[in-house]
């Protein structure tokens, strides 16, 4: 009886010790996710700031790109020098339907994406399919726990120092794990403008939920 009681116990202060460090793993990924968004709009201001007469970066910046000799490929390569900042900050994402306002750094390591949406290094950073990650739950930040109440029509904002494109919700549908088509950069230069929020399915492994935006 004593060692079914012992056994009780040692289950039980394993439980809360887990609970205990779930918690403030959450808590601590929740403040480091604040301080990276607030470095992000700091950065973005900073920059809009320093711009001439104040005027979007987009139009300044890739107008600037286009009067130097240099092909399409050392072009992006030379925007997405620009665009990664401190941290790997390469922008900020707003889904308002789903009260979404989140940090966006490079990569979609699983350090990375304890605290913020991941960037896709195969996708594009600015013209093109741009493809970001985040987890649906868990400890972790998981920004795109809802992104399948979306909608067709429904508005994803992606902000970088370059400016802000904006983008209408198109398709949303689930893909195999294996299948990475969704996610990589557009190769033709006339190709639109898209975004790509890609997070797993609870109880498929085997699948993940892509939803698709159009730049409008």
């Amino acid at each position: 009886m004593k060692k079914i009681s012992v056994a009780i116990i040692v289950i039980l202060i394993s439980s809360m010790c887990y609970v205990q460090f779930s918690v403030y793993g959450n808590l601590s990924n929740k403040k480091e996710s604040k301080k990276l968004l607030e470095k992000a709009y700091t950065v973005i201001q900073t920059t809009n700031e320093n711009s001439n007469n104040n005027e979007i970066l987009d139009e300044n910046y890739i107008e600037q790109l286009s009067n130097i000799q240099m092909d399409n490929n050392e072009k992006t390569l030379e925007i997405n020098r620009n665009i990664i900042g401190e941290d790997g900050i390469i922008g900020i994402l707003l889904i308002p339907k789903l009260n979404i306002e989140a940090p966006i750094r490079d990569g979609t390591t699983q350090e990375i994406m304890k605290t913020s949406v991941g960037h896709f290094t195969e996708s594009n950073y600015w013209d093109g399919n741009v493809s970001f990650a985040s987890h649906n739950g868990g400890t972790n930040a998981h920004y795109f726990k809802k992104i399948h109440l979306l909608n067709k029509n429904d508005e994803i904002k992606y902000i970088t120092k370059f400016g802000t494109r904006t983008y209408k919700v198109q398709e949303i549908k689930k893909i195999k794990s294996t299948d990475w088509s969704m996610v990589m950069a557009n190769s033709k230069i006339d190709e639109e403008n898209t975004v790509t929020l890609i997070t797993c399915i609870n109880g498929a492994d085997n699948y993940r939920l892509c939803v698709r935006g159009i730049e409008i």
